[in-house]
This record gives C-alpha cells, sequence and structure tokens, in this order.
C-alpha cells in the first residue's frame, strides 16, 4: 500500500510518474546537429525509454528541449525502445544502424 502511495505522488513530479536511478546509454545526433535521441536506463527495474530534443540557439537559451511534452514512453529492454524510437523518429535510421 506505501509503495502505491508513493508512486502515485511521485507521479505528480516526475515524468511518467516512474521514480529511480535513471542513466543515459546513448545519445544520437541527427545530421543537421540540432537534433537528438537519448535512450534511458532505469536501473532499479530495467525499464528503458527514449525523448528526442532539439537545440534552441538563442543567445539566452543555448540548450536541448524535449521535442514532446508527452511523458517517456517505457519499454521493456534497450532493443525495444530503439526499434520504437527508429519508427517514430524519421532520421534515427541513418546515425543508427
Amino acid at each position: 500500500m506505501l509503495k502505491k502511495l508513493k508512486k502515485a505522488f511521485l507521479s505528480f513530479f516526475l515524468a511518467g510518474g516512474s521514480s529511480g536511478t535513471v542513466r543515459e546509454m546513448k545519445t544520437a545526433y541527427a545530421p543537421d546537429g540540432r537534433h537528438r535521441v537519448n535512450f534511458f536506463l532505469r536501473e532499479e527495474d530495467g525499464v528503458c525509454g527514449f525523448r528526442e530534443e532539439f537545440f534552441d540557439d538563442k543567445i539566452l537559451e543555448m540548450t536541448w528541449h524535449p521535442m514532446s511534452k508527452e511523458p517517456i514512453k517505457e519499454y521493456p529492454d534497450m532493443d525495444t525502445a530503439i526499434a520504437a524510437a527508429k519508427a517514430e523518429v524519421f532520421w534515427l535510421h541513418l546515425v543508427l544502424r
């Protein structure tokens, strides 16, 4: 019961409602250098995911921003996350083989 309450509480503050140690596993950059996809692994349960980002080069920004405001989808392993990213991000098949 306590774990469910903790997860519900954390869902208000964390994307996807998940908690844990998230490690960036791989980053793929688009040929234009202004887009990238980060692949993540949540160490506690082995769940993987990805996020597409774009680079904002405005003088006061100069930072990476997510392409979508949606929560990050979760996948059971890195191969599944990479396959889903390739299906969703049109340029990714050019840089990941």
